[in-house]
């Protein structure tokens, strides 16, 4: 069915794909909240997303992290019929995560999302995601890599990915540019009722994809910062089973502390 097709994937992190940031953890007694809000579409489902985070660095080489998303979503008429008007919002999966600052330009992150709710959205299923982040730090420009692999028992949820990102610092603008490529196993036939708009059952199909997020962060006071970004997704991971290629866009305030 299109819903547990859907639901497989787990594709909304609302605040963050893998570790919250990509550069040095927090300093020691530092924290962030953070709010967001986006509209996230994935042909035929779109809808608006919802997320509260906090991250705390009770010590110099650890930052701990949660982020707790909500959704409510609609999807196209023909397939109105198919779901209960509560299986439409609700929870989405929750995260949990802890960084090591291993030395000054590396850092280790470990990430566990947790099942969601009963909801188009959410994926039923407990992942792991774990990886090695490093960042050169210049003047007006910052500079991270990073390398990770995601493991669930749900094979469309399990990949490696590896990725970039490019932040330059124009007075109180920081403009970001993030690359983040996904390669995916092969997915297990899985019924839809997308295509054709009757309910079929597709082939194995592959699993790589990449991910493009593009944002500005504009610095309101000392402590009050404003991110919008907008990313782009594409690729097998995402399309199979004839789904569209997904897109979200966000506005988040973040809170220093």
């Amino acid at each position: 069915m299109l819903k547990k097709f859907i639901t497989s994937l787990g594709l909304l992190a609302t605040l963050s794909f893998a570790a919250w940031d990509n550069v040095p953890i927090l300093k020691q007694g530092s924290g962030q909240v953070a709010g967001k809000i986006g509209y996230y579409s994935q042909d035929p489902v779109s809808g608006v997303t919802f997320g509260a985070g906090i991250r705390y660095s009770p010590l110099s080489w650890l930052e701990l992290s949660a982020i707790i998303p909500f959704g409510i979503f609609s999807v196209e008429s023909q397939f109105s019929s198919k779901f209960d008007e509560d299986e439409l919002y609700g929870l989405l999966n929750s995260r949990l995560g802890v960084r090591f600052q291993i030395s000054k330009g590396f850092s280790l992150y470990l990430d566990g999302s947790l099942p969601g709710g009963d909801n188009i959205a959410s994926s039923s299923d407990f992942s792991v995601g774990f990886g090695l982040q490093h960042s050169n730090l210049f003047s007006h420009v910052t500079w991270a890599k990073y390398i990770g692999y995601v493991a669930s028992d749900n094979s469309a949820i399990s990949h490696l990915s590896f990725g970039t990102e490019l932040q330059f610092l124009l007075n109180v603008f920081t403009i970001y540019a993030d690359l983040n490529m996904i390669m995916g196993g092969d997915s297990p036939s899985i019924c839809s009722g997308y295509n054709s708009y009757n309910y079929h059952c597709s082939e194995s199909s592959g699993g790589n994809g990449y991910v493009i997020t593009l944002g500005v962060k504009l610095d309101l006071t000392d402590n009050v910062t404003l991110d919008t970004d907008v990313e782009i997704s594409s690729g097998s991971y995402f399309e199979r089973n004839g789904l569209g290629e997904p897109y979200e866009i966000g506005i988040t305030l973040l809170y220093n502390f």
